[in-house]
């Protein structure tokens, strides 16, 4: 059977076969199939359905005149001739992401699409206040923010900036430590959680995360494994919202549970604060209108720290 790379040579040589060369639009569903085993997931990291994954992957195959994938018990799995392209692909993309970094990076206009990939509360509470500011200051720059704990590779341009949780060890990117952020125990104020302005960890009805995505979460785990939990959920949002109605105790970012008037902050145990880093790559970081948008995190971050300290 003919190898990947002959069948890819094969095509690209003679002129006159132009009309069935090999059409590398498909590349892109297949490397994230490829990444994700899975058609759905792939389908939910490049933003269409599960459909549209399967046919280009298909169209690739029928193009070849090989099978890339077999389905098994574990989900869809590579082929030989699969593994082959994957490695030959991987190596496109490189290329073609190289390029469009150092085409972006040339560019002299402030304006366009700014893409931030940051933790749900952090767009939800820390970002949305000083859009304004951004918008007055930059009225060609569109900033698009993508809420999700998951970590988006910058290398391939699924975002232009993120802020983590932690120091990351991405040694392709510049990375920058912006601030500490503090936690602590918060509770409605009409409730009987924390009576004493205390947190009870044996008695006190606790809100929660999932210890496999918190580390403050495996923290409390080891402290408190008896403690009395009676929601969870994996929004910090919803996390303050259910203890705003009274429903128990839960460990919140300072920065979002001090400004809320119907909570009261409980005196106990404190956790070792997160990290909140800033990441670029290296291409990028001049281009002026990411350069617009890491100048105005530095403000946002210079005037938010005593919240995000817990000191606010």
């Amino acid at each position: 059977m003919a190898s990947v790379r002959q069948k890819a040579q094969h095509r690209a040589a003679p002129a006159q076969e132009s009309s069935s060369h090999l059409d590398w639009g498909h590349l892109r569903f297949f490397l994230e199939l490829v990444r994700t085993g899975s058609h759905g997931r792939a389908a939910s990291r490049l933003g269409v359905d599960r459909n549209t994954v399967a046919r280009h992957v298909v169209a690739l195959e029928k193009e070849l005149g090989l099978p890339l994938f077999e389905r098994g018990p574990q989900g869809w799995s590579q082929t030989g001739a699969g593994q082959e392209l994957a490695e030959l692909a991987g190596r496109v993309e490189e290329d073609v992401l190289a390029m469009a970094r150092h085409v972006a990076a040339r560019s002299p206009e402030l304006r366009g699409t700014a893409r931030l990939t940051t933790v749900p509360h952090l767009a939800t509470h820390l970002l949305p206040p000083a859009l304004p500011a951004l918008r007055r200051s930059h009225p060609g720059l569109v900033l698009e923010v993508v809420a999700d704990a998951r970590a988006f590779n910058l290398s391939r341009r699924e975002a232009d900036l993120a802020l983590r949780m932690g120091r990351p060890r991405d040694s392709a990117l510049v990375t920058r430590k912006l601030s500490a952020m503090a936690h602590a125990f918060y509770a409605a104020a009409d409730t009987e959680a924390g009576g004493r302005g205390a947190v009870d960890l044996r008695a006190d009805p606790f809100l929660a995360e999932e210890a496999a995505i918190d580390a403050h979460e495996r923290w409390l785990d080891k402290l408190a494994p008896d403690r009395r939990v009676v929601y969870r959920c994996n929004s910090t949002s919803s996390l303050l919202a259910a203890a705003r109605h009274g429903l128990g105790v839960a460990l919140l970012p300072c920065y979002v549970g001090d400004a809320e008037e119907q909570l009261r902050r409980l005196e106990g145990p404190e956790p070792v604060p997160y990290e909140i880093w800033l990441l670029v790559h290296g291409d990028l970081r001049r281009t002026p209108r990411i350069r617009a948008v890491i100048e105005w995190l530095d403000e946002l971050f210079a005037r938010a720290r005593p919240a995000l300290l817990g000191r606010g």
